[in-house]
């Protein structure tokens, strides 16, 4: 029996070898290199898989090609399409020189045309439309991407209608959620919302520098970006008469129009002081004016929730409408809030 496999597996390489340089009409099927012609719709299964023409089934090894249209599963390290593909490919590396109509799930995927299905790895490109999902670590699209992006980088220079969900998300036109630690987009238009720590919208977009005065720190510096709509806020206050002067924080707020002119404003914010430890979460409800195109004013009630690092500790406003300690720890104040807005938008 022994002998039998040896004599088998020689004739194999035999064959293999001797079939291996002739004419590609030629199907050859053998445990190391398969060739399948135009119209040999059988499963290639072997290490080297090679489709020429249209091909359908299935090629499963550690390379696999098809010179043209593939439809079907292509399953191995390195897998490529030399046209438009219908069906799967899972691998290391899934190439398509056409359209992908189905999915492509490897470490790296790329496609030159338009992407009609899912991407699944850890680097997915695409050239054309897509209409679908990228799902990576970094996904790229250089064309219009009706679907999502879901990903620690995800970039389109066209347009998003779909969804993009990451740490850094960057597109032309953002007509869609956008939901990240940096979101970067060239223009905003209907429908489109930025939602992270930092949103920056070319045209469109809202960046704004206010100083204001409140019941707790006369002096407050706030850096505000994002879009009218929603916008975050980095904030800096300072008191001299407390033991503590300095309180740095962060917060959203959102401006809503009523008119040309006068806008609603709500705010909140956290802010914290490094040294005596005591948290202070506050919320505004601002009432605003466009003094110009570039200068705005707000003003209105606010409302303080201070817990205390150390029991009893006191932090005394300079004024207050309304004022509770509950415990050793936390207490309530109701204040004003009153700022000027430089903004840095058009």
């Amino acid at each position: 029996m022994k002998t039998i496999r040896i004599i088998l597996a020689a004739v194999s390489v035999l064959i293999s070898q001797w079939t291996f340089g002739q004419n590609d009409s030629v199907p050859i099927y053998t445990i190391m290199y398969n060739q399948a012609p135009e119209g040999f719709d059988y499963p290639l299964i072997g290490f080297v898989n090679n489709g020429h023409g249209n091909h359908k089934g299935a090629q499963i090894g550690f390379i696999n090609t098809n010179l043209k249209a593939f439809t079907g599963a292509q399953i191995g390290f390195v897998n490529s399409i030399g046209d438009y593909q219908n069906g799967l490919q899972l691998g290391f590396v899934n190439t398509t020189n056409g359209p992908v109509n189905g999915m492509q799930a490897g470490f790296v995927n790329t496609s030159t045309d338009t992407v009609n299905g899912t991407q699944l790895g850890f680097i997915n490109t695409q050239a054309n439309t897509s209409t679908g999902l990228q799902a990576g670590f970094i996904n790229t699209s250089t064309g219009k991407l009706n679907g999502a992006q879901l990903g620690f980088v995800n970039t389109n220079p066209v347009e998003v209608t779909g969804a993009q969900i990451g740490f850094v998300n960057t597109t032309g036109n953002l007509s869609t959620l956008q939901l990240g630690f940096v979101n970067v987009a060239d223009s905003l238009k209907k429908g489109g919302l930025p939602i992270g720590f930092l949103s920056i919208v070319r045209h469109g977009g809202y960046q704004a520098i206010e100083m204001g005065y409140n019941e707790l720190f006369p002096y407050n510096l706030s850096v505000k970006i994002g879009i009218p709509a929603f916008y975050t806020t980095v904030n800096g206050s300072f008191n001299p008469d407390f033991e503590d002067e300095f309180a740095v924080g962060a917060g959203l707020g959102s401006n809503i129009a009523l008119g040309s002119i006068f806008f609603l404003n709500p705010e909140a914010y956290y802010l914290f002081q490094f040294n005596a430890e005591n948290s202070i979460t506050r919320a505004s409800f601002n009432l605003g004016a466009n003094l110009s195109s570039h200068v705005q004013f707000v003003v209105g009630p606010s409302v303080s929730w201070i817990w205390y690092a150390k029991d009893y500790d006191v932090i005394d406003p300079a004024f207050s409408f309304y004022r509770e300690r509950f415990d050793e720890n936390d207490e309530l104040i109701v204040g004003l809030n009153a700022a000027l807005r430089i903004k840095l938008s058009k």
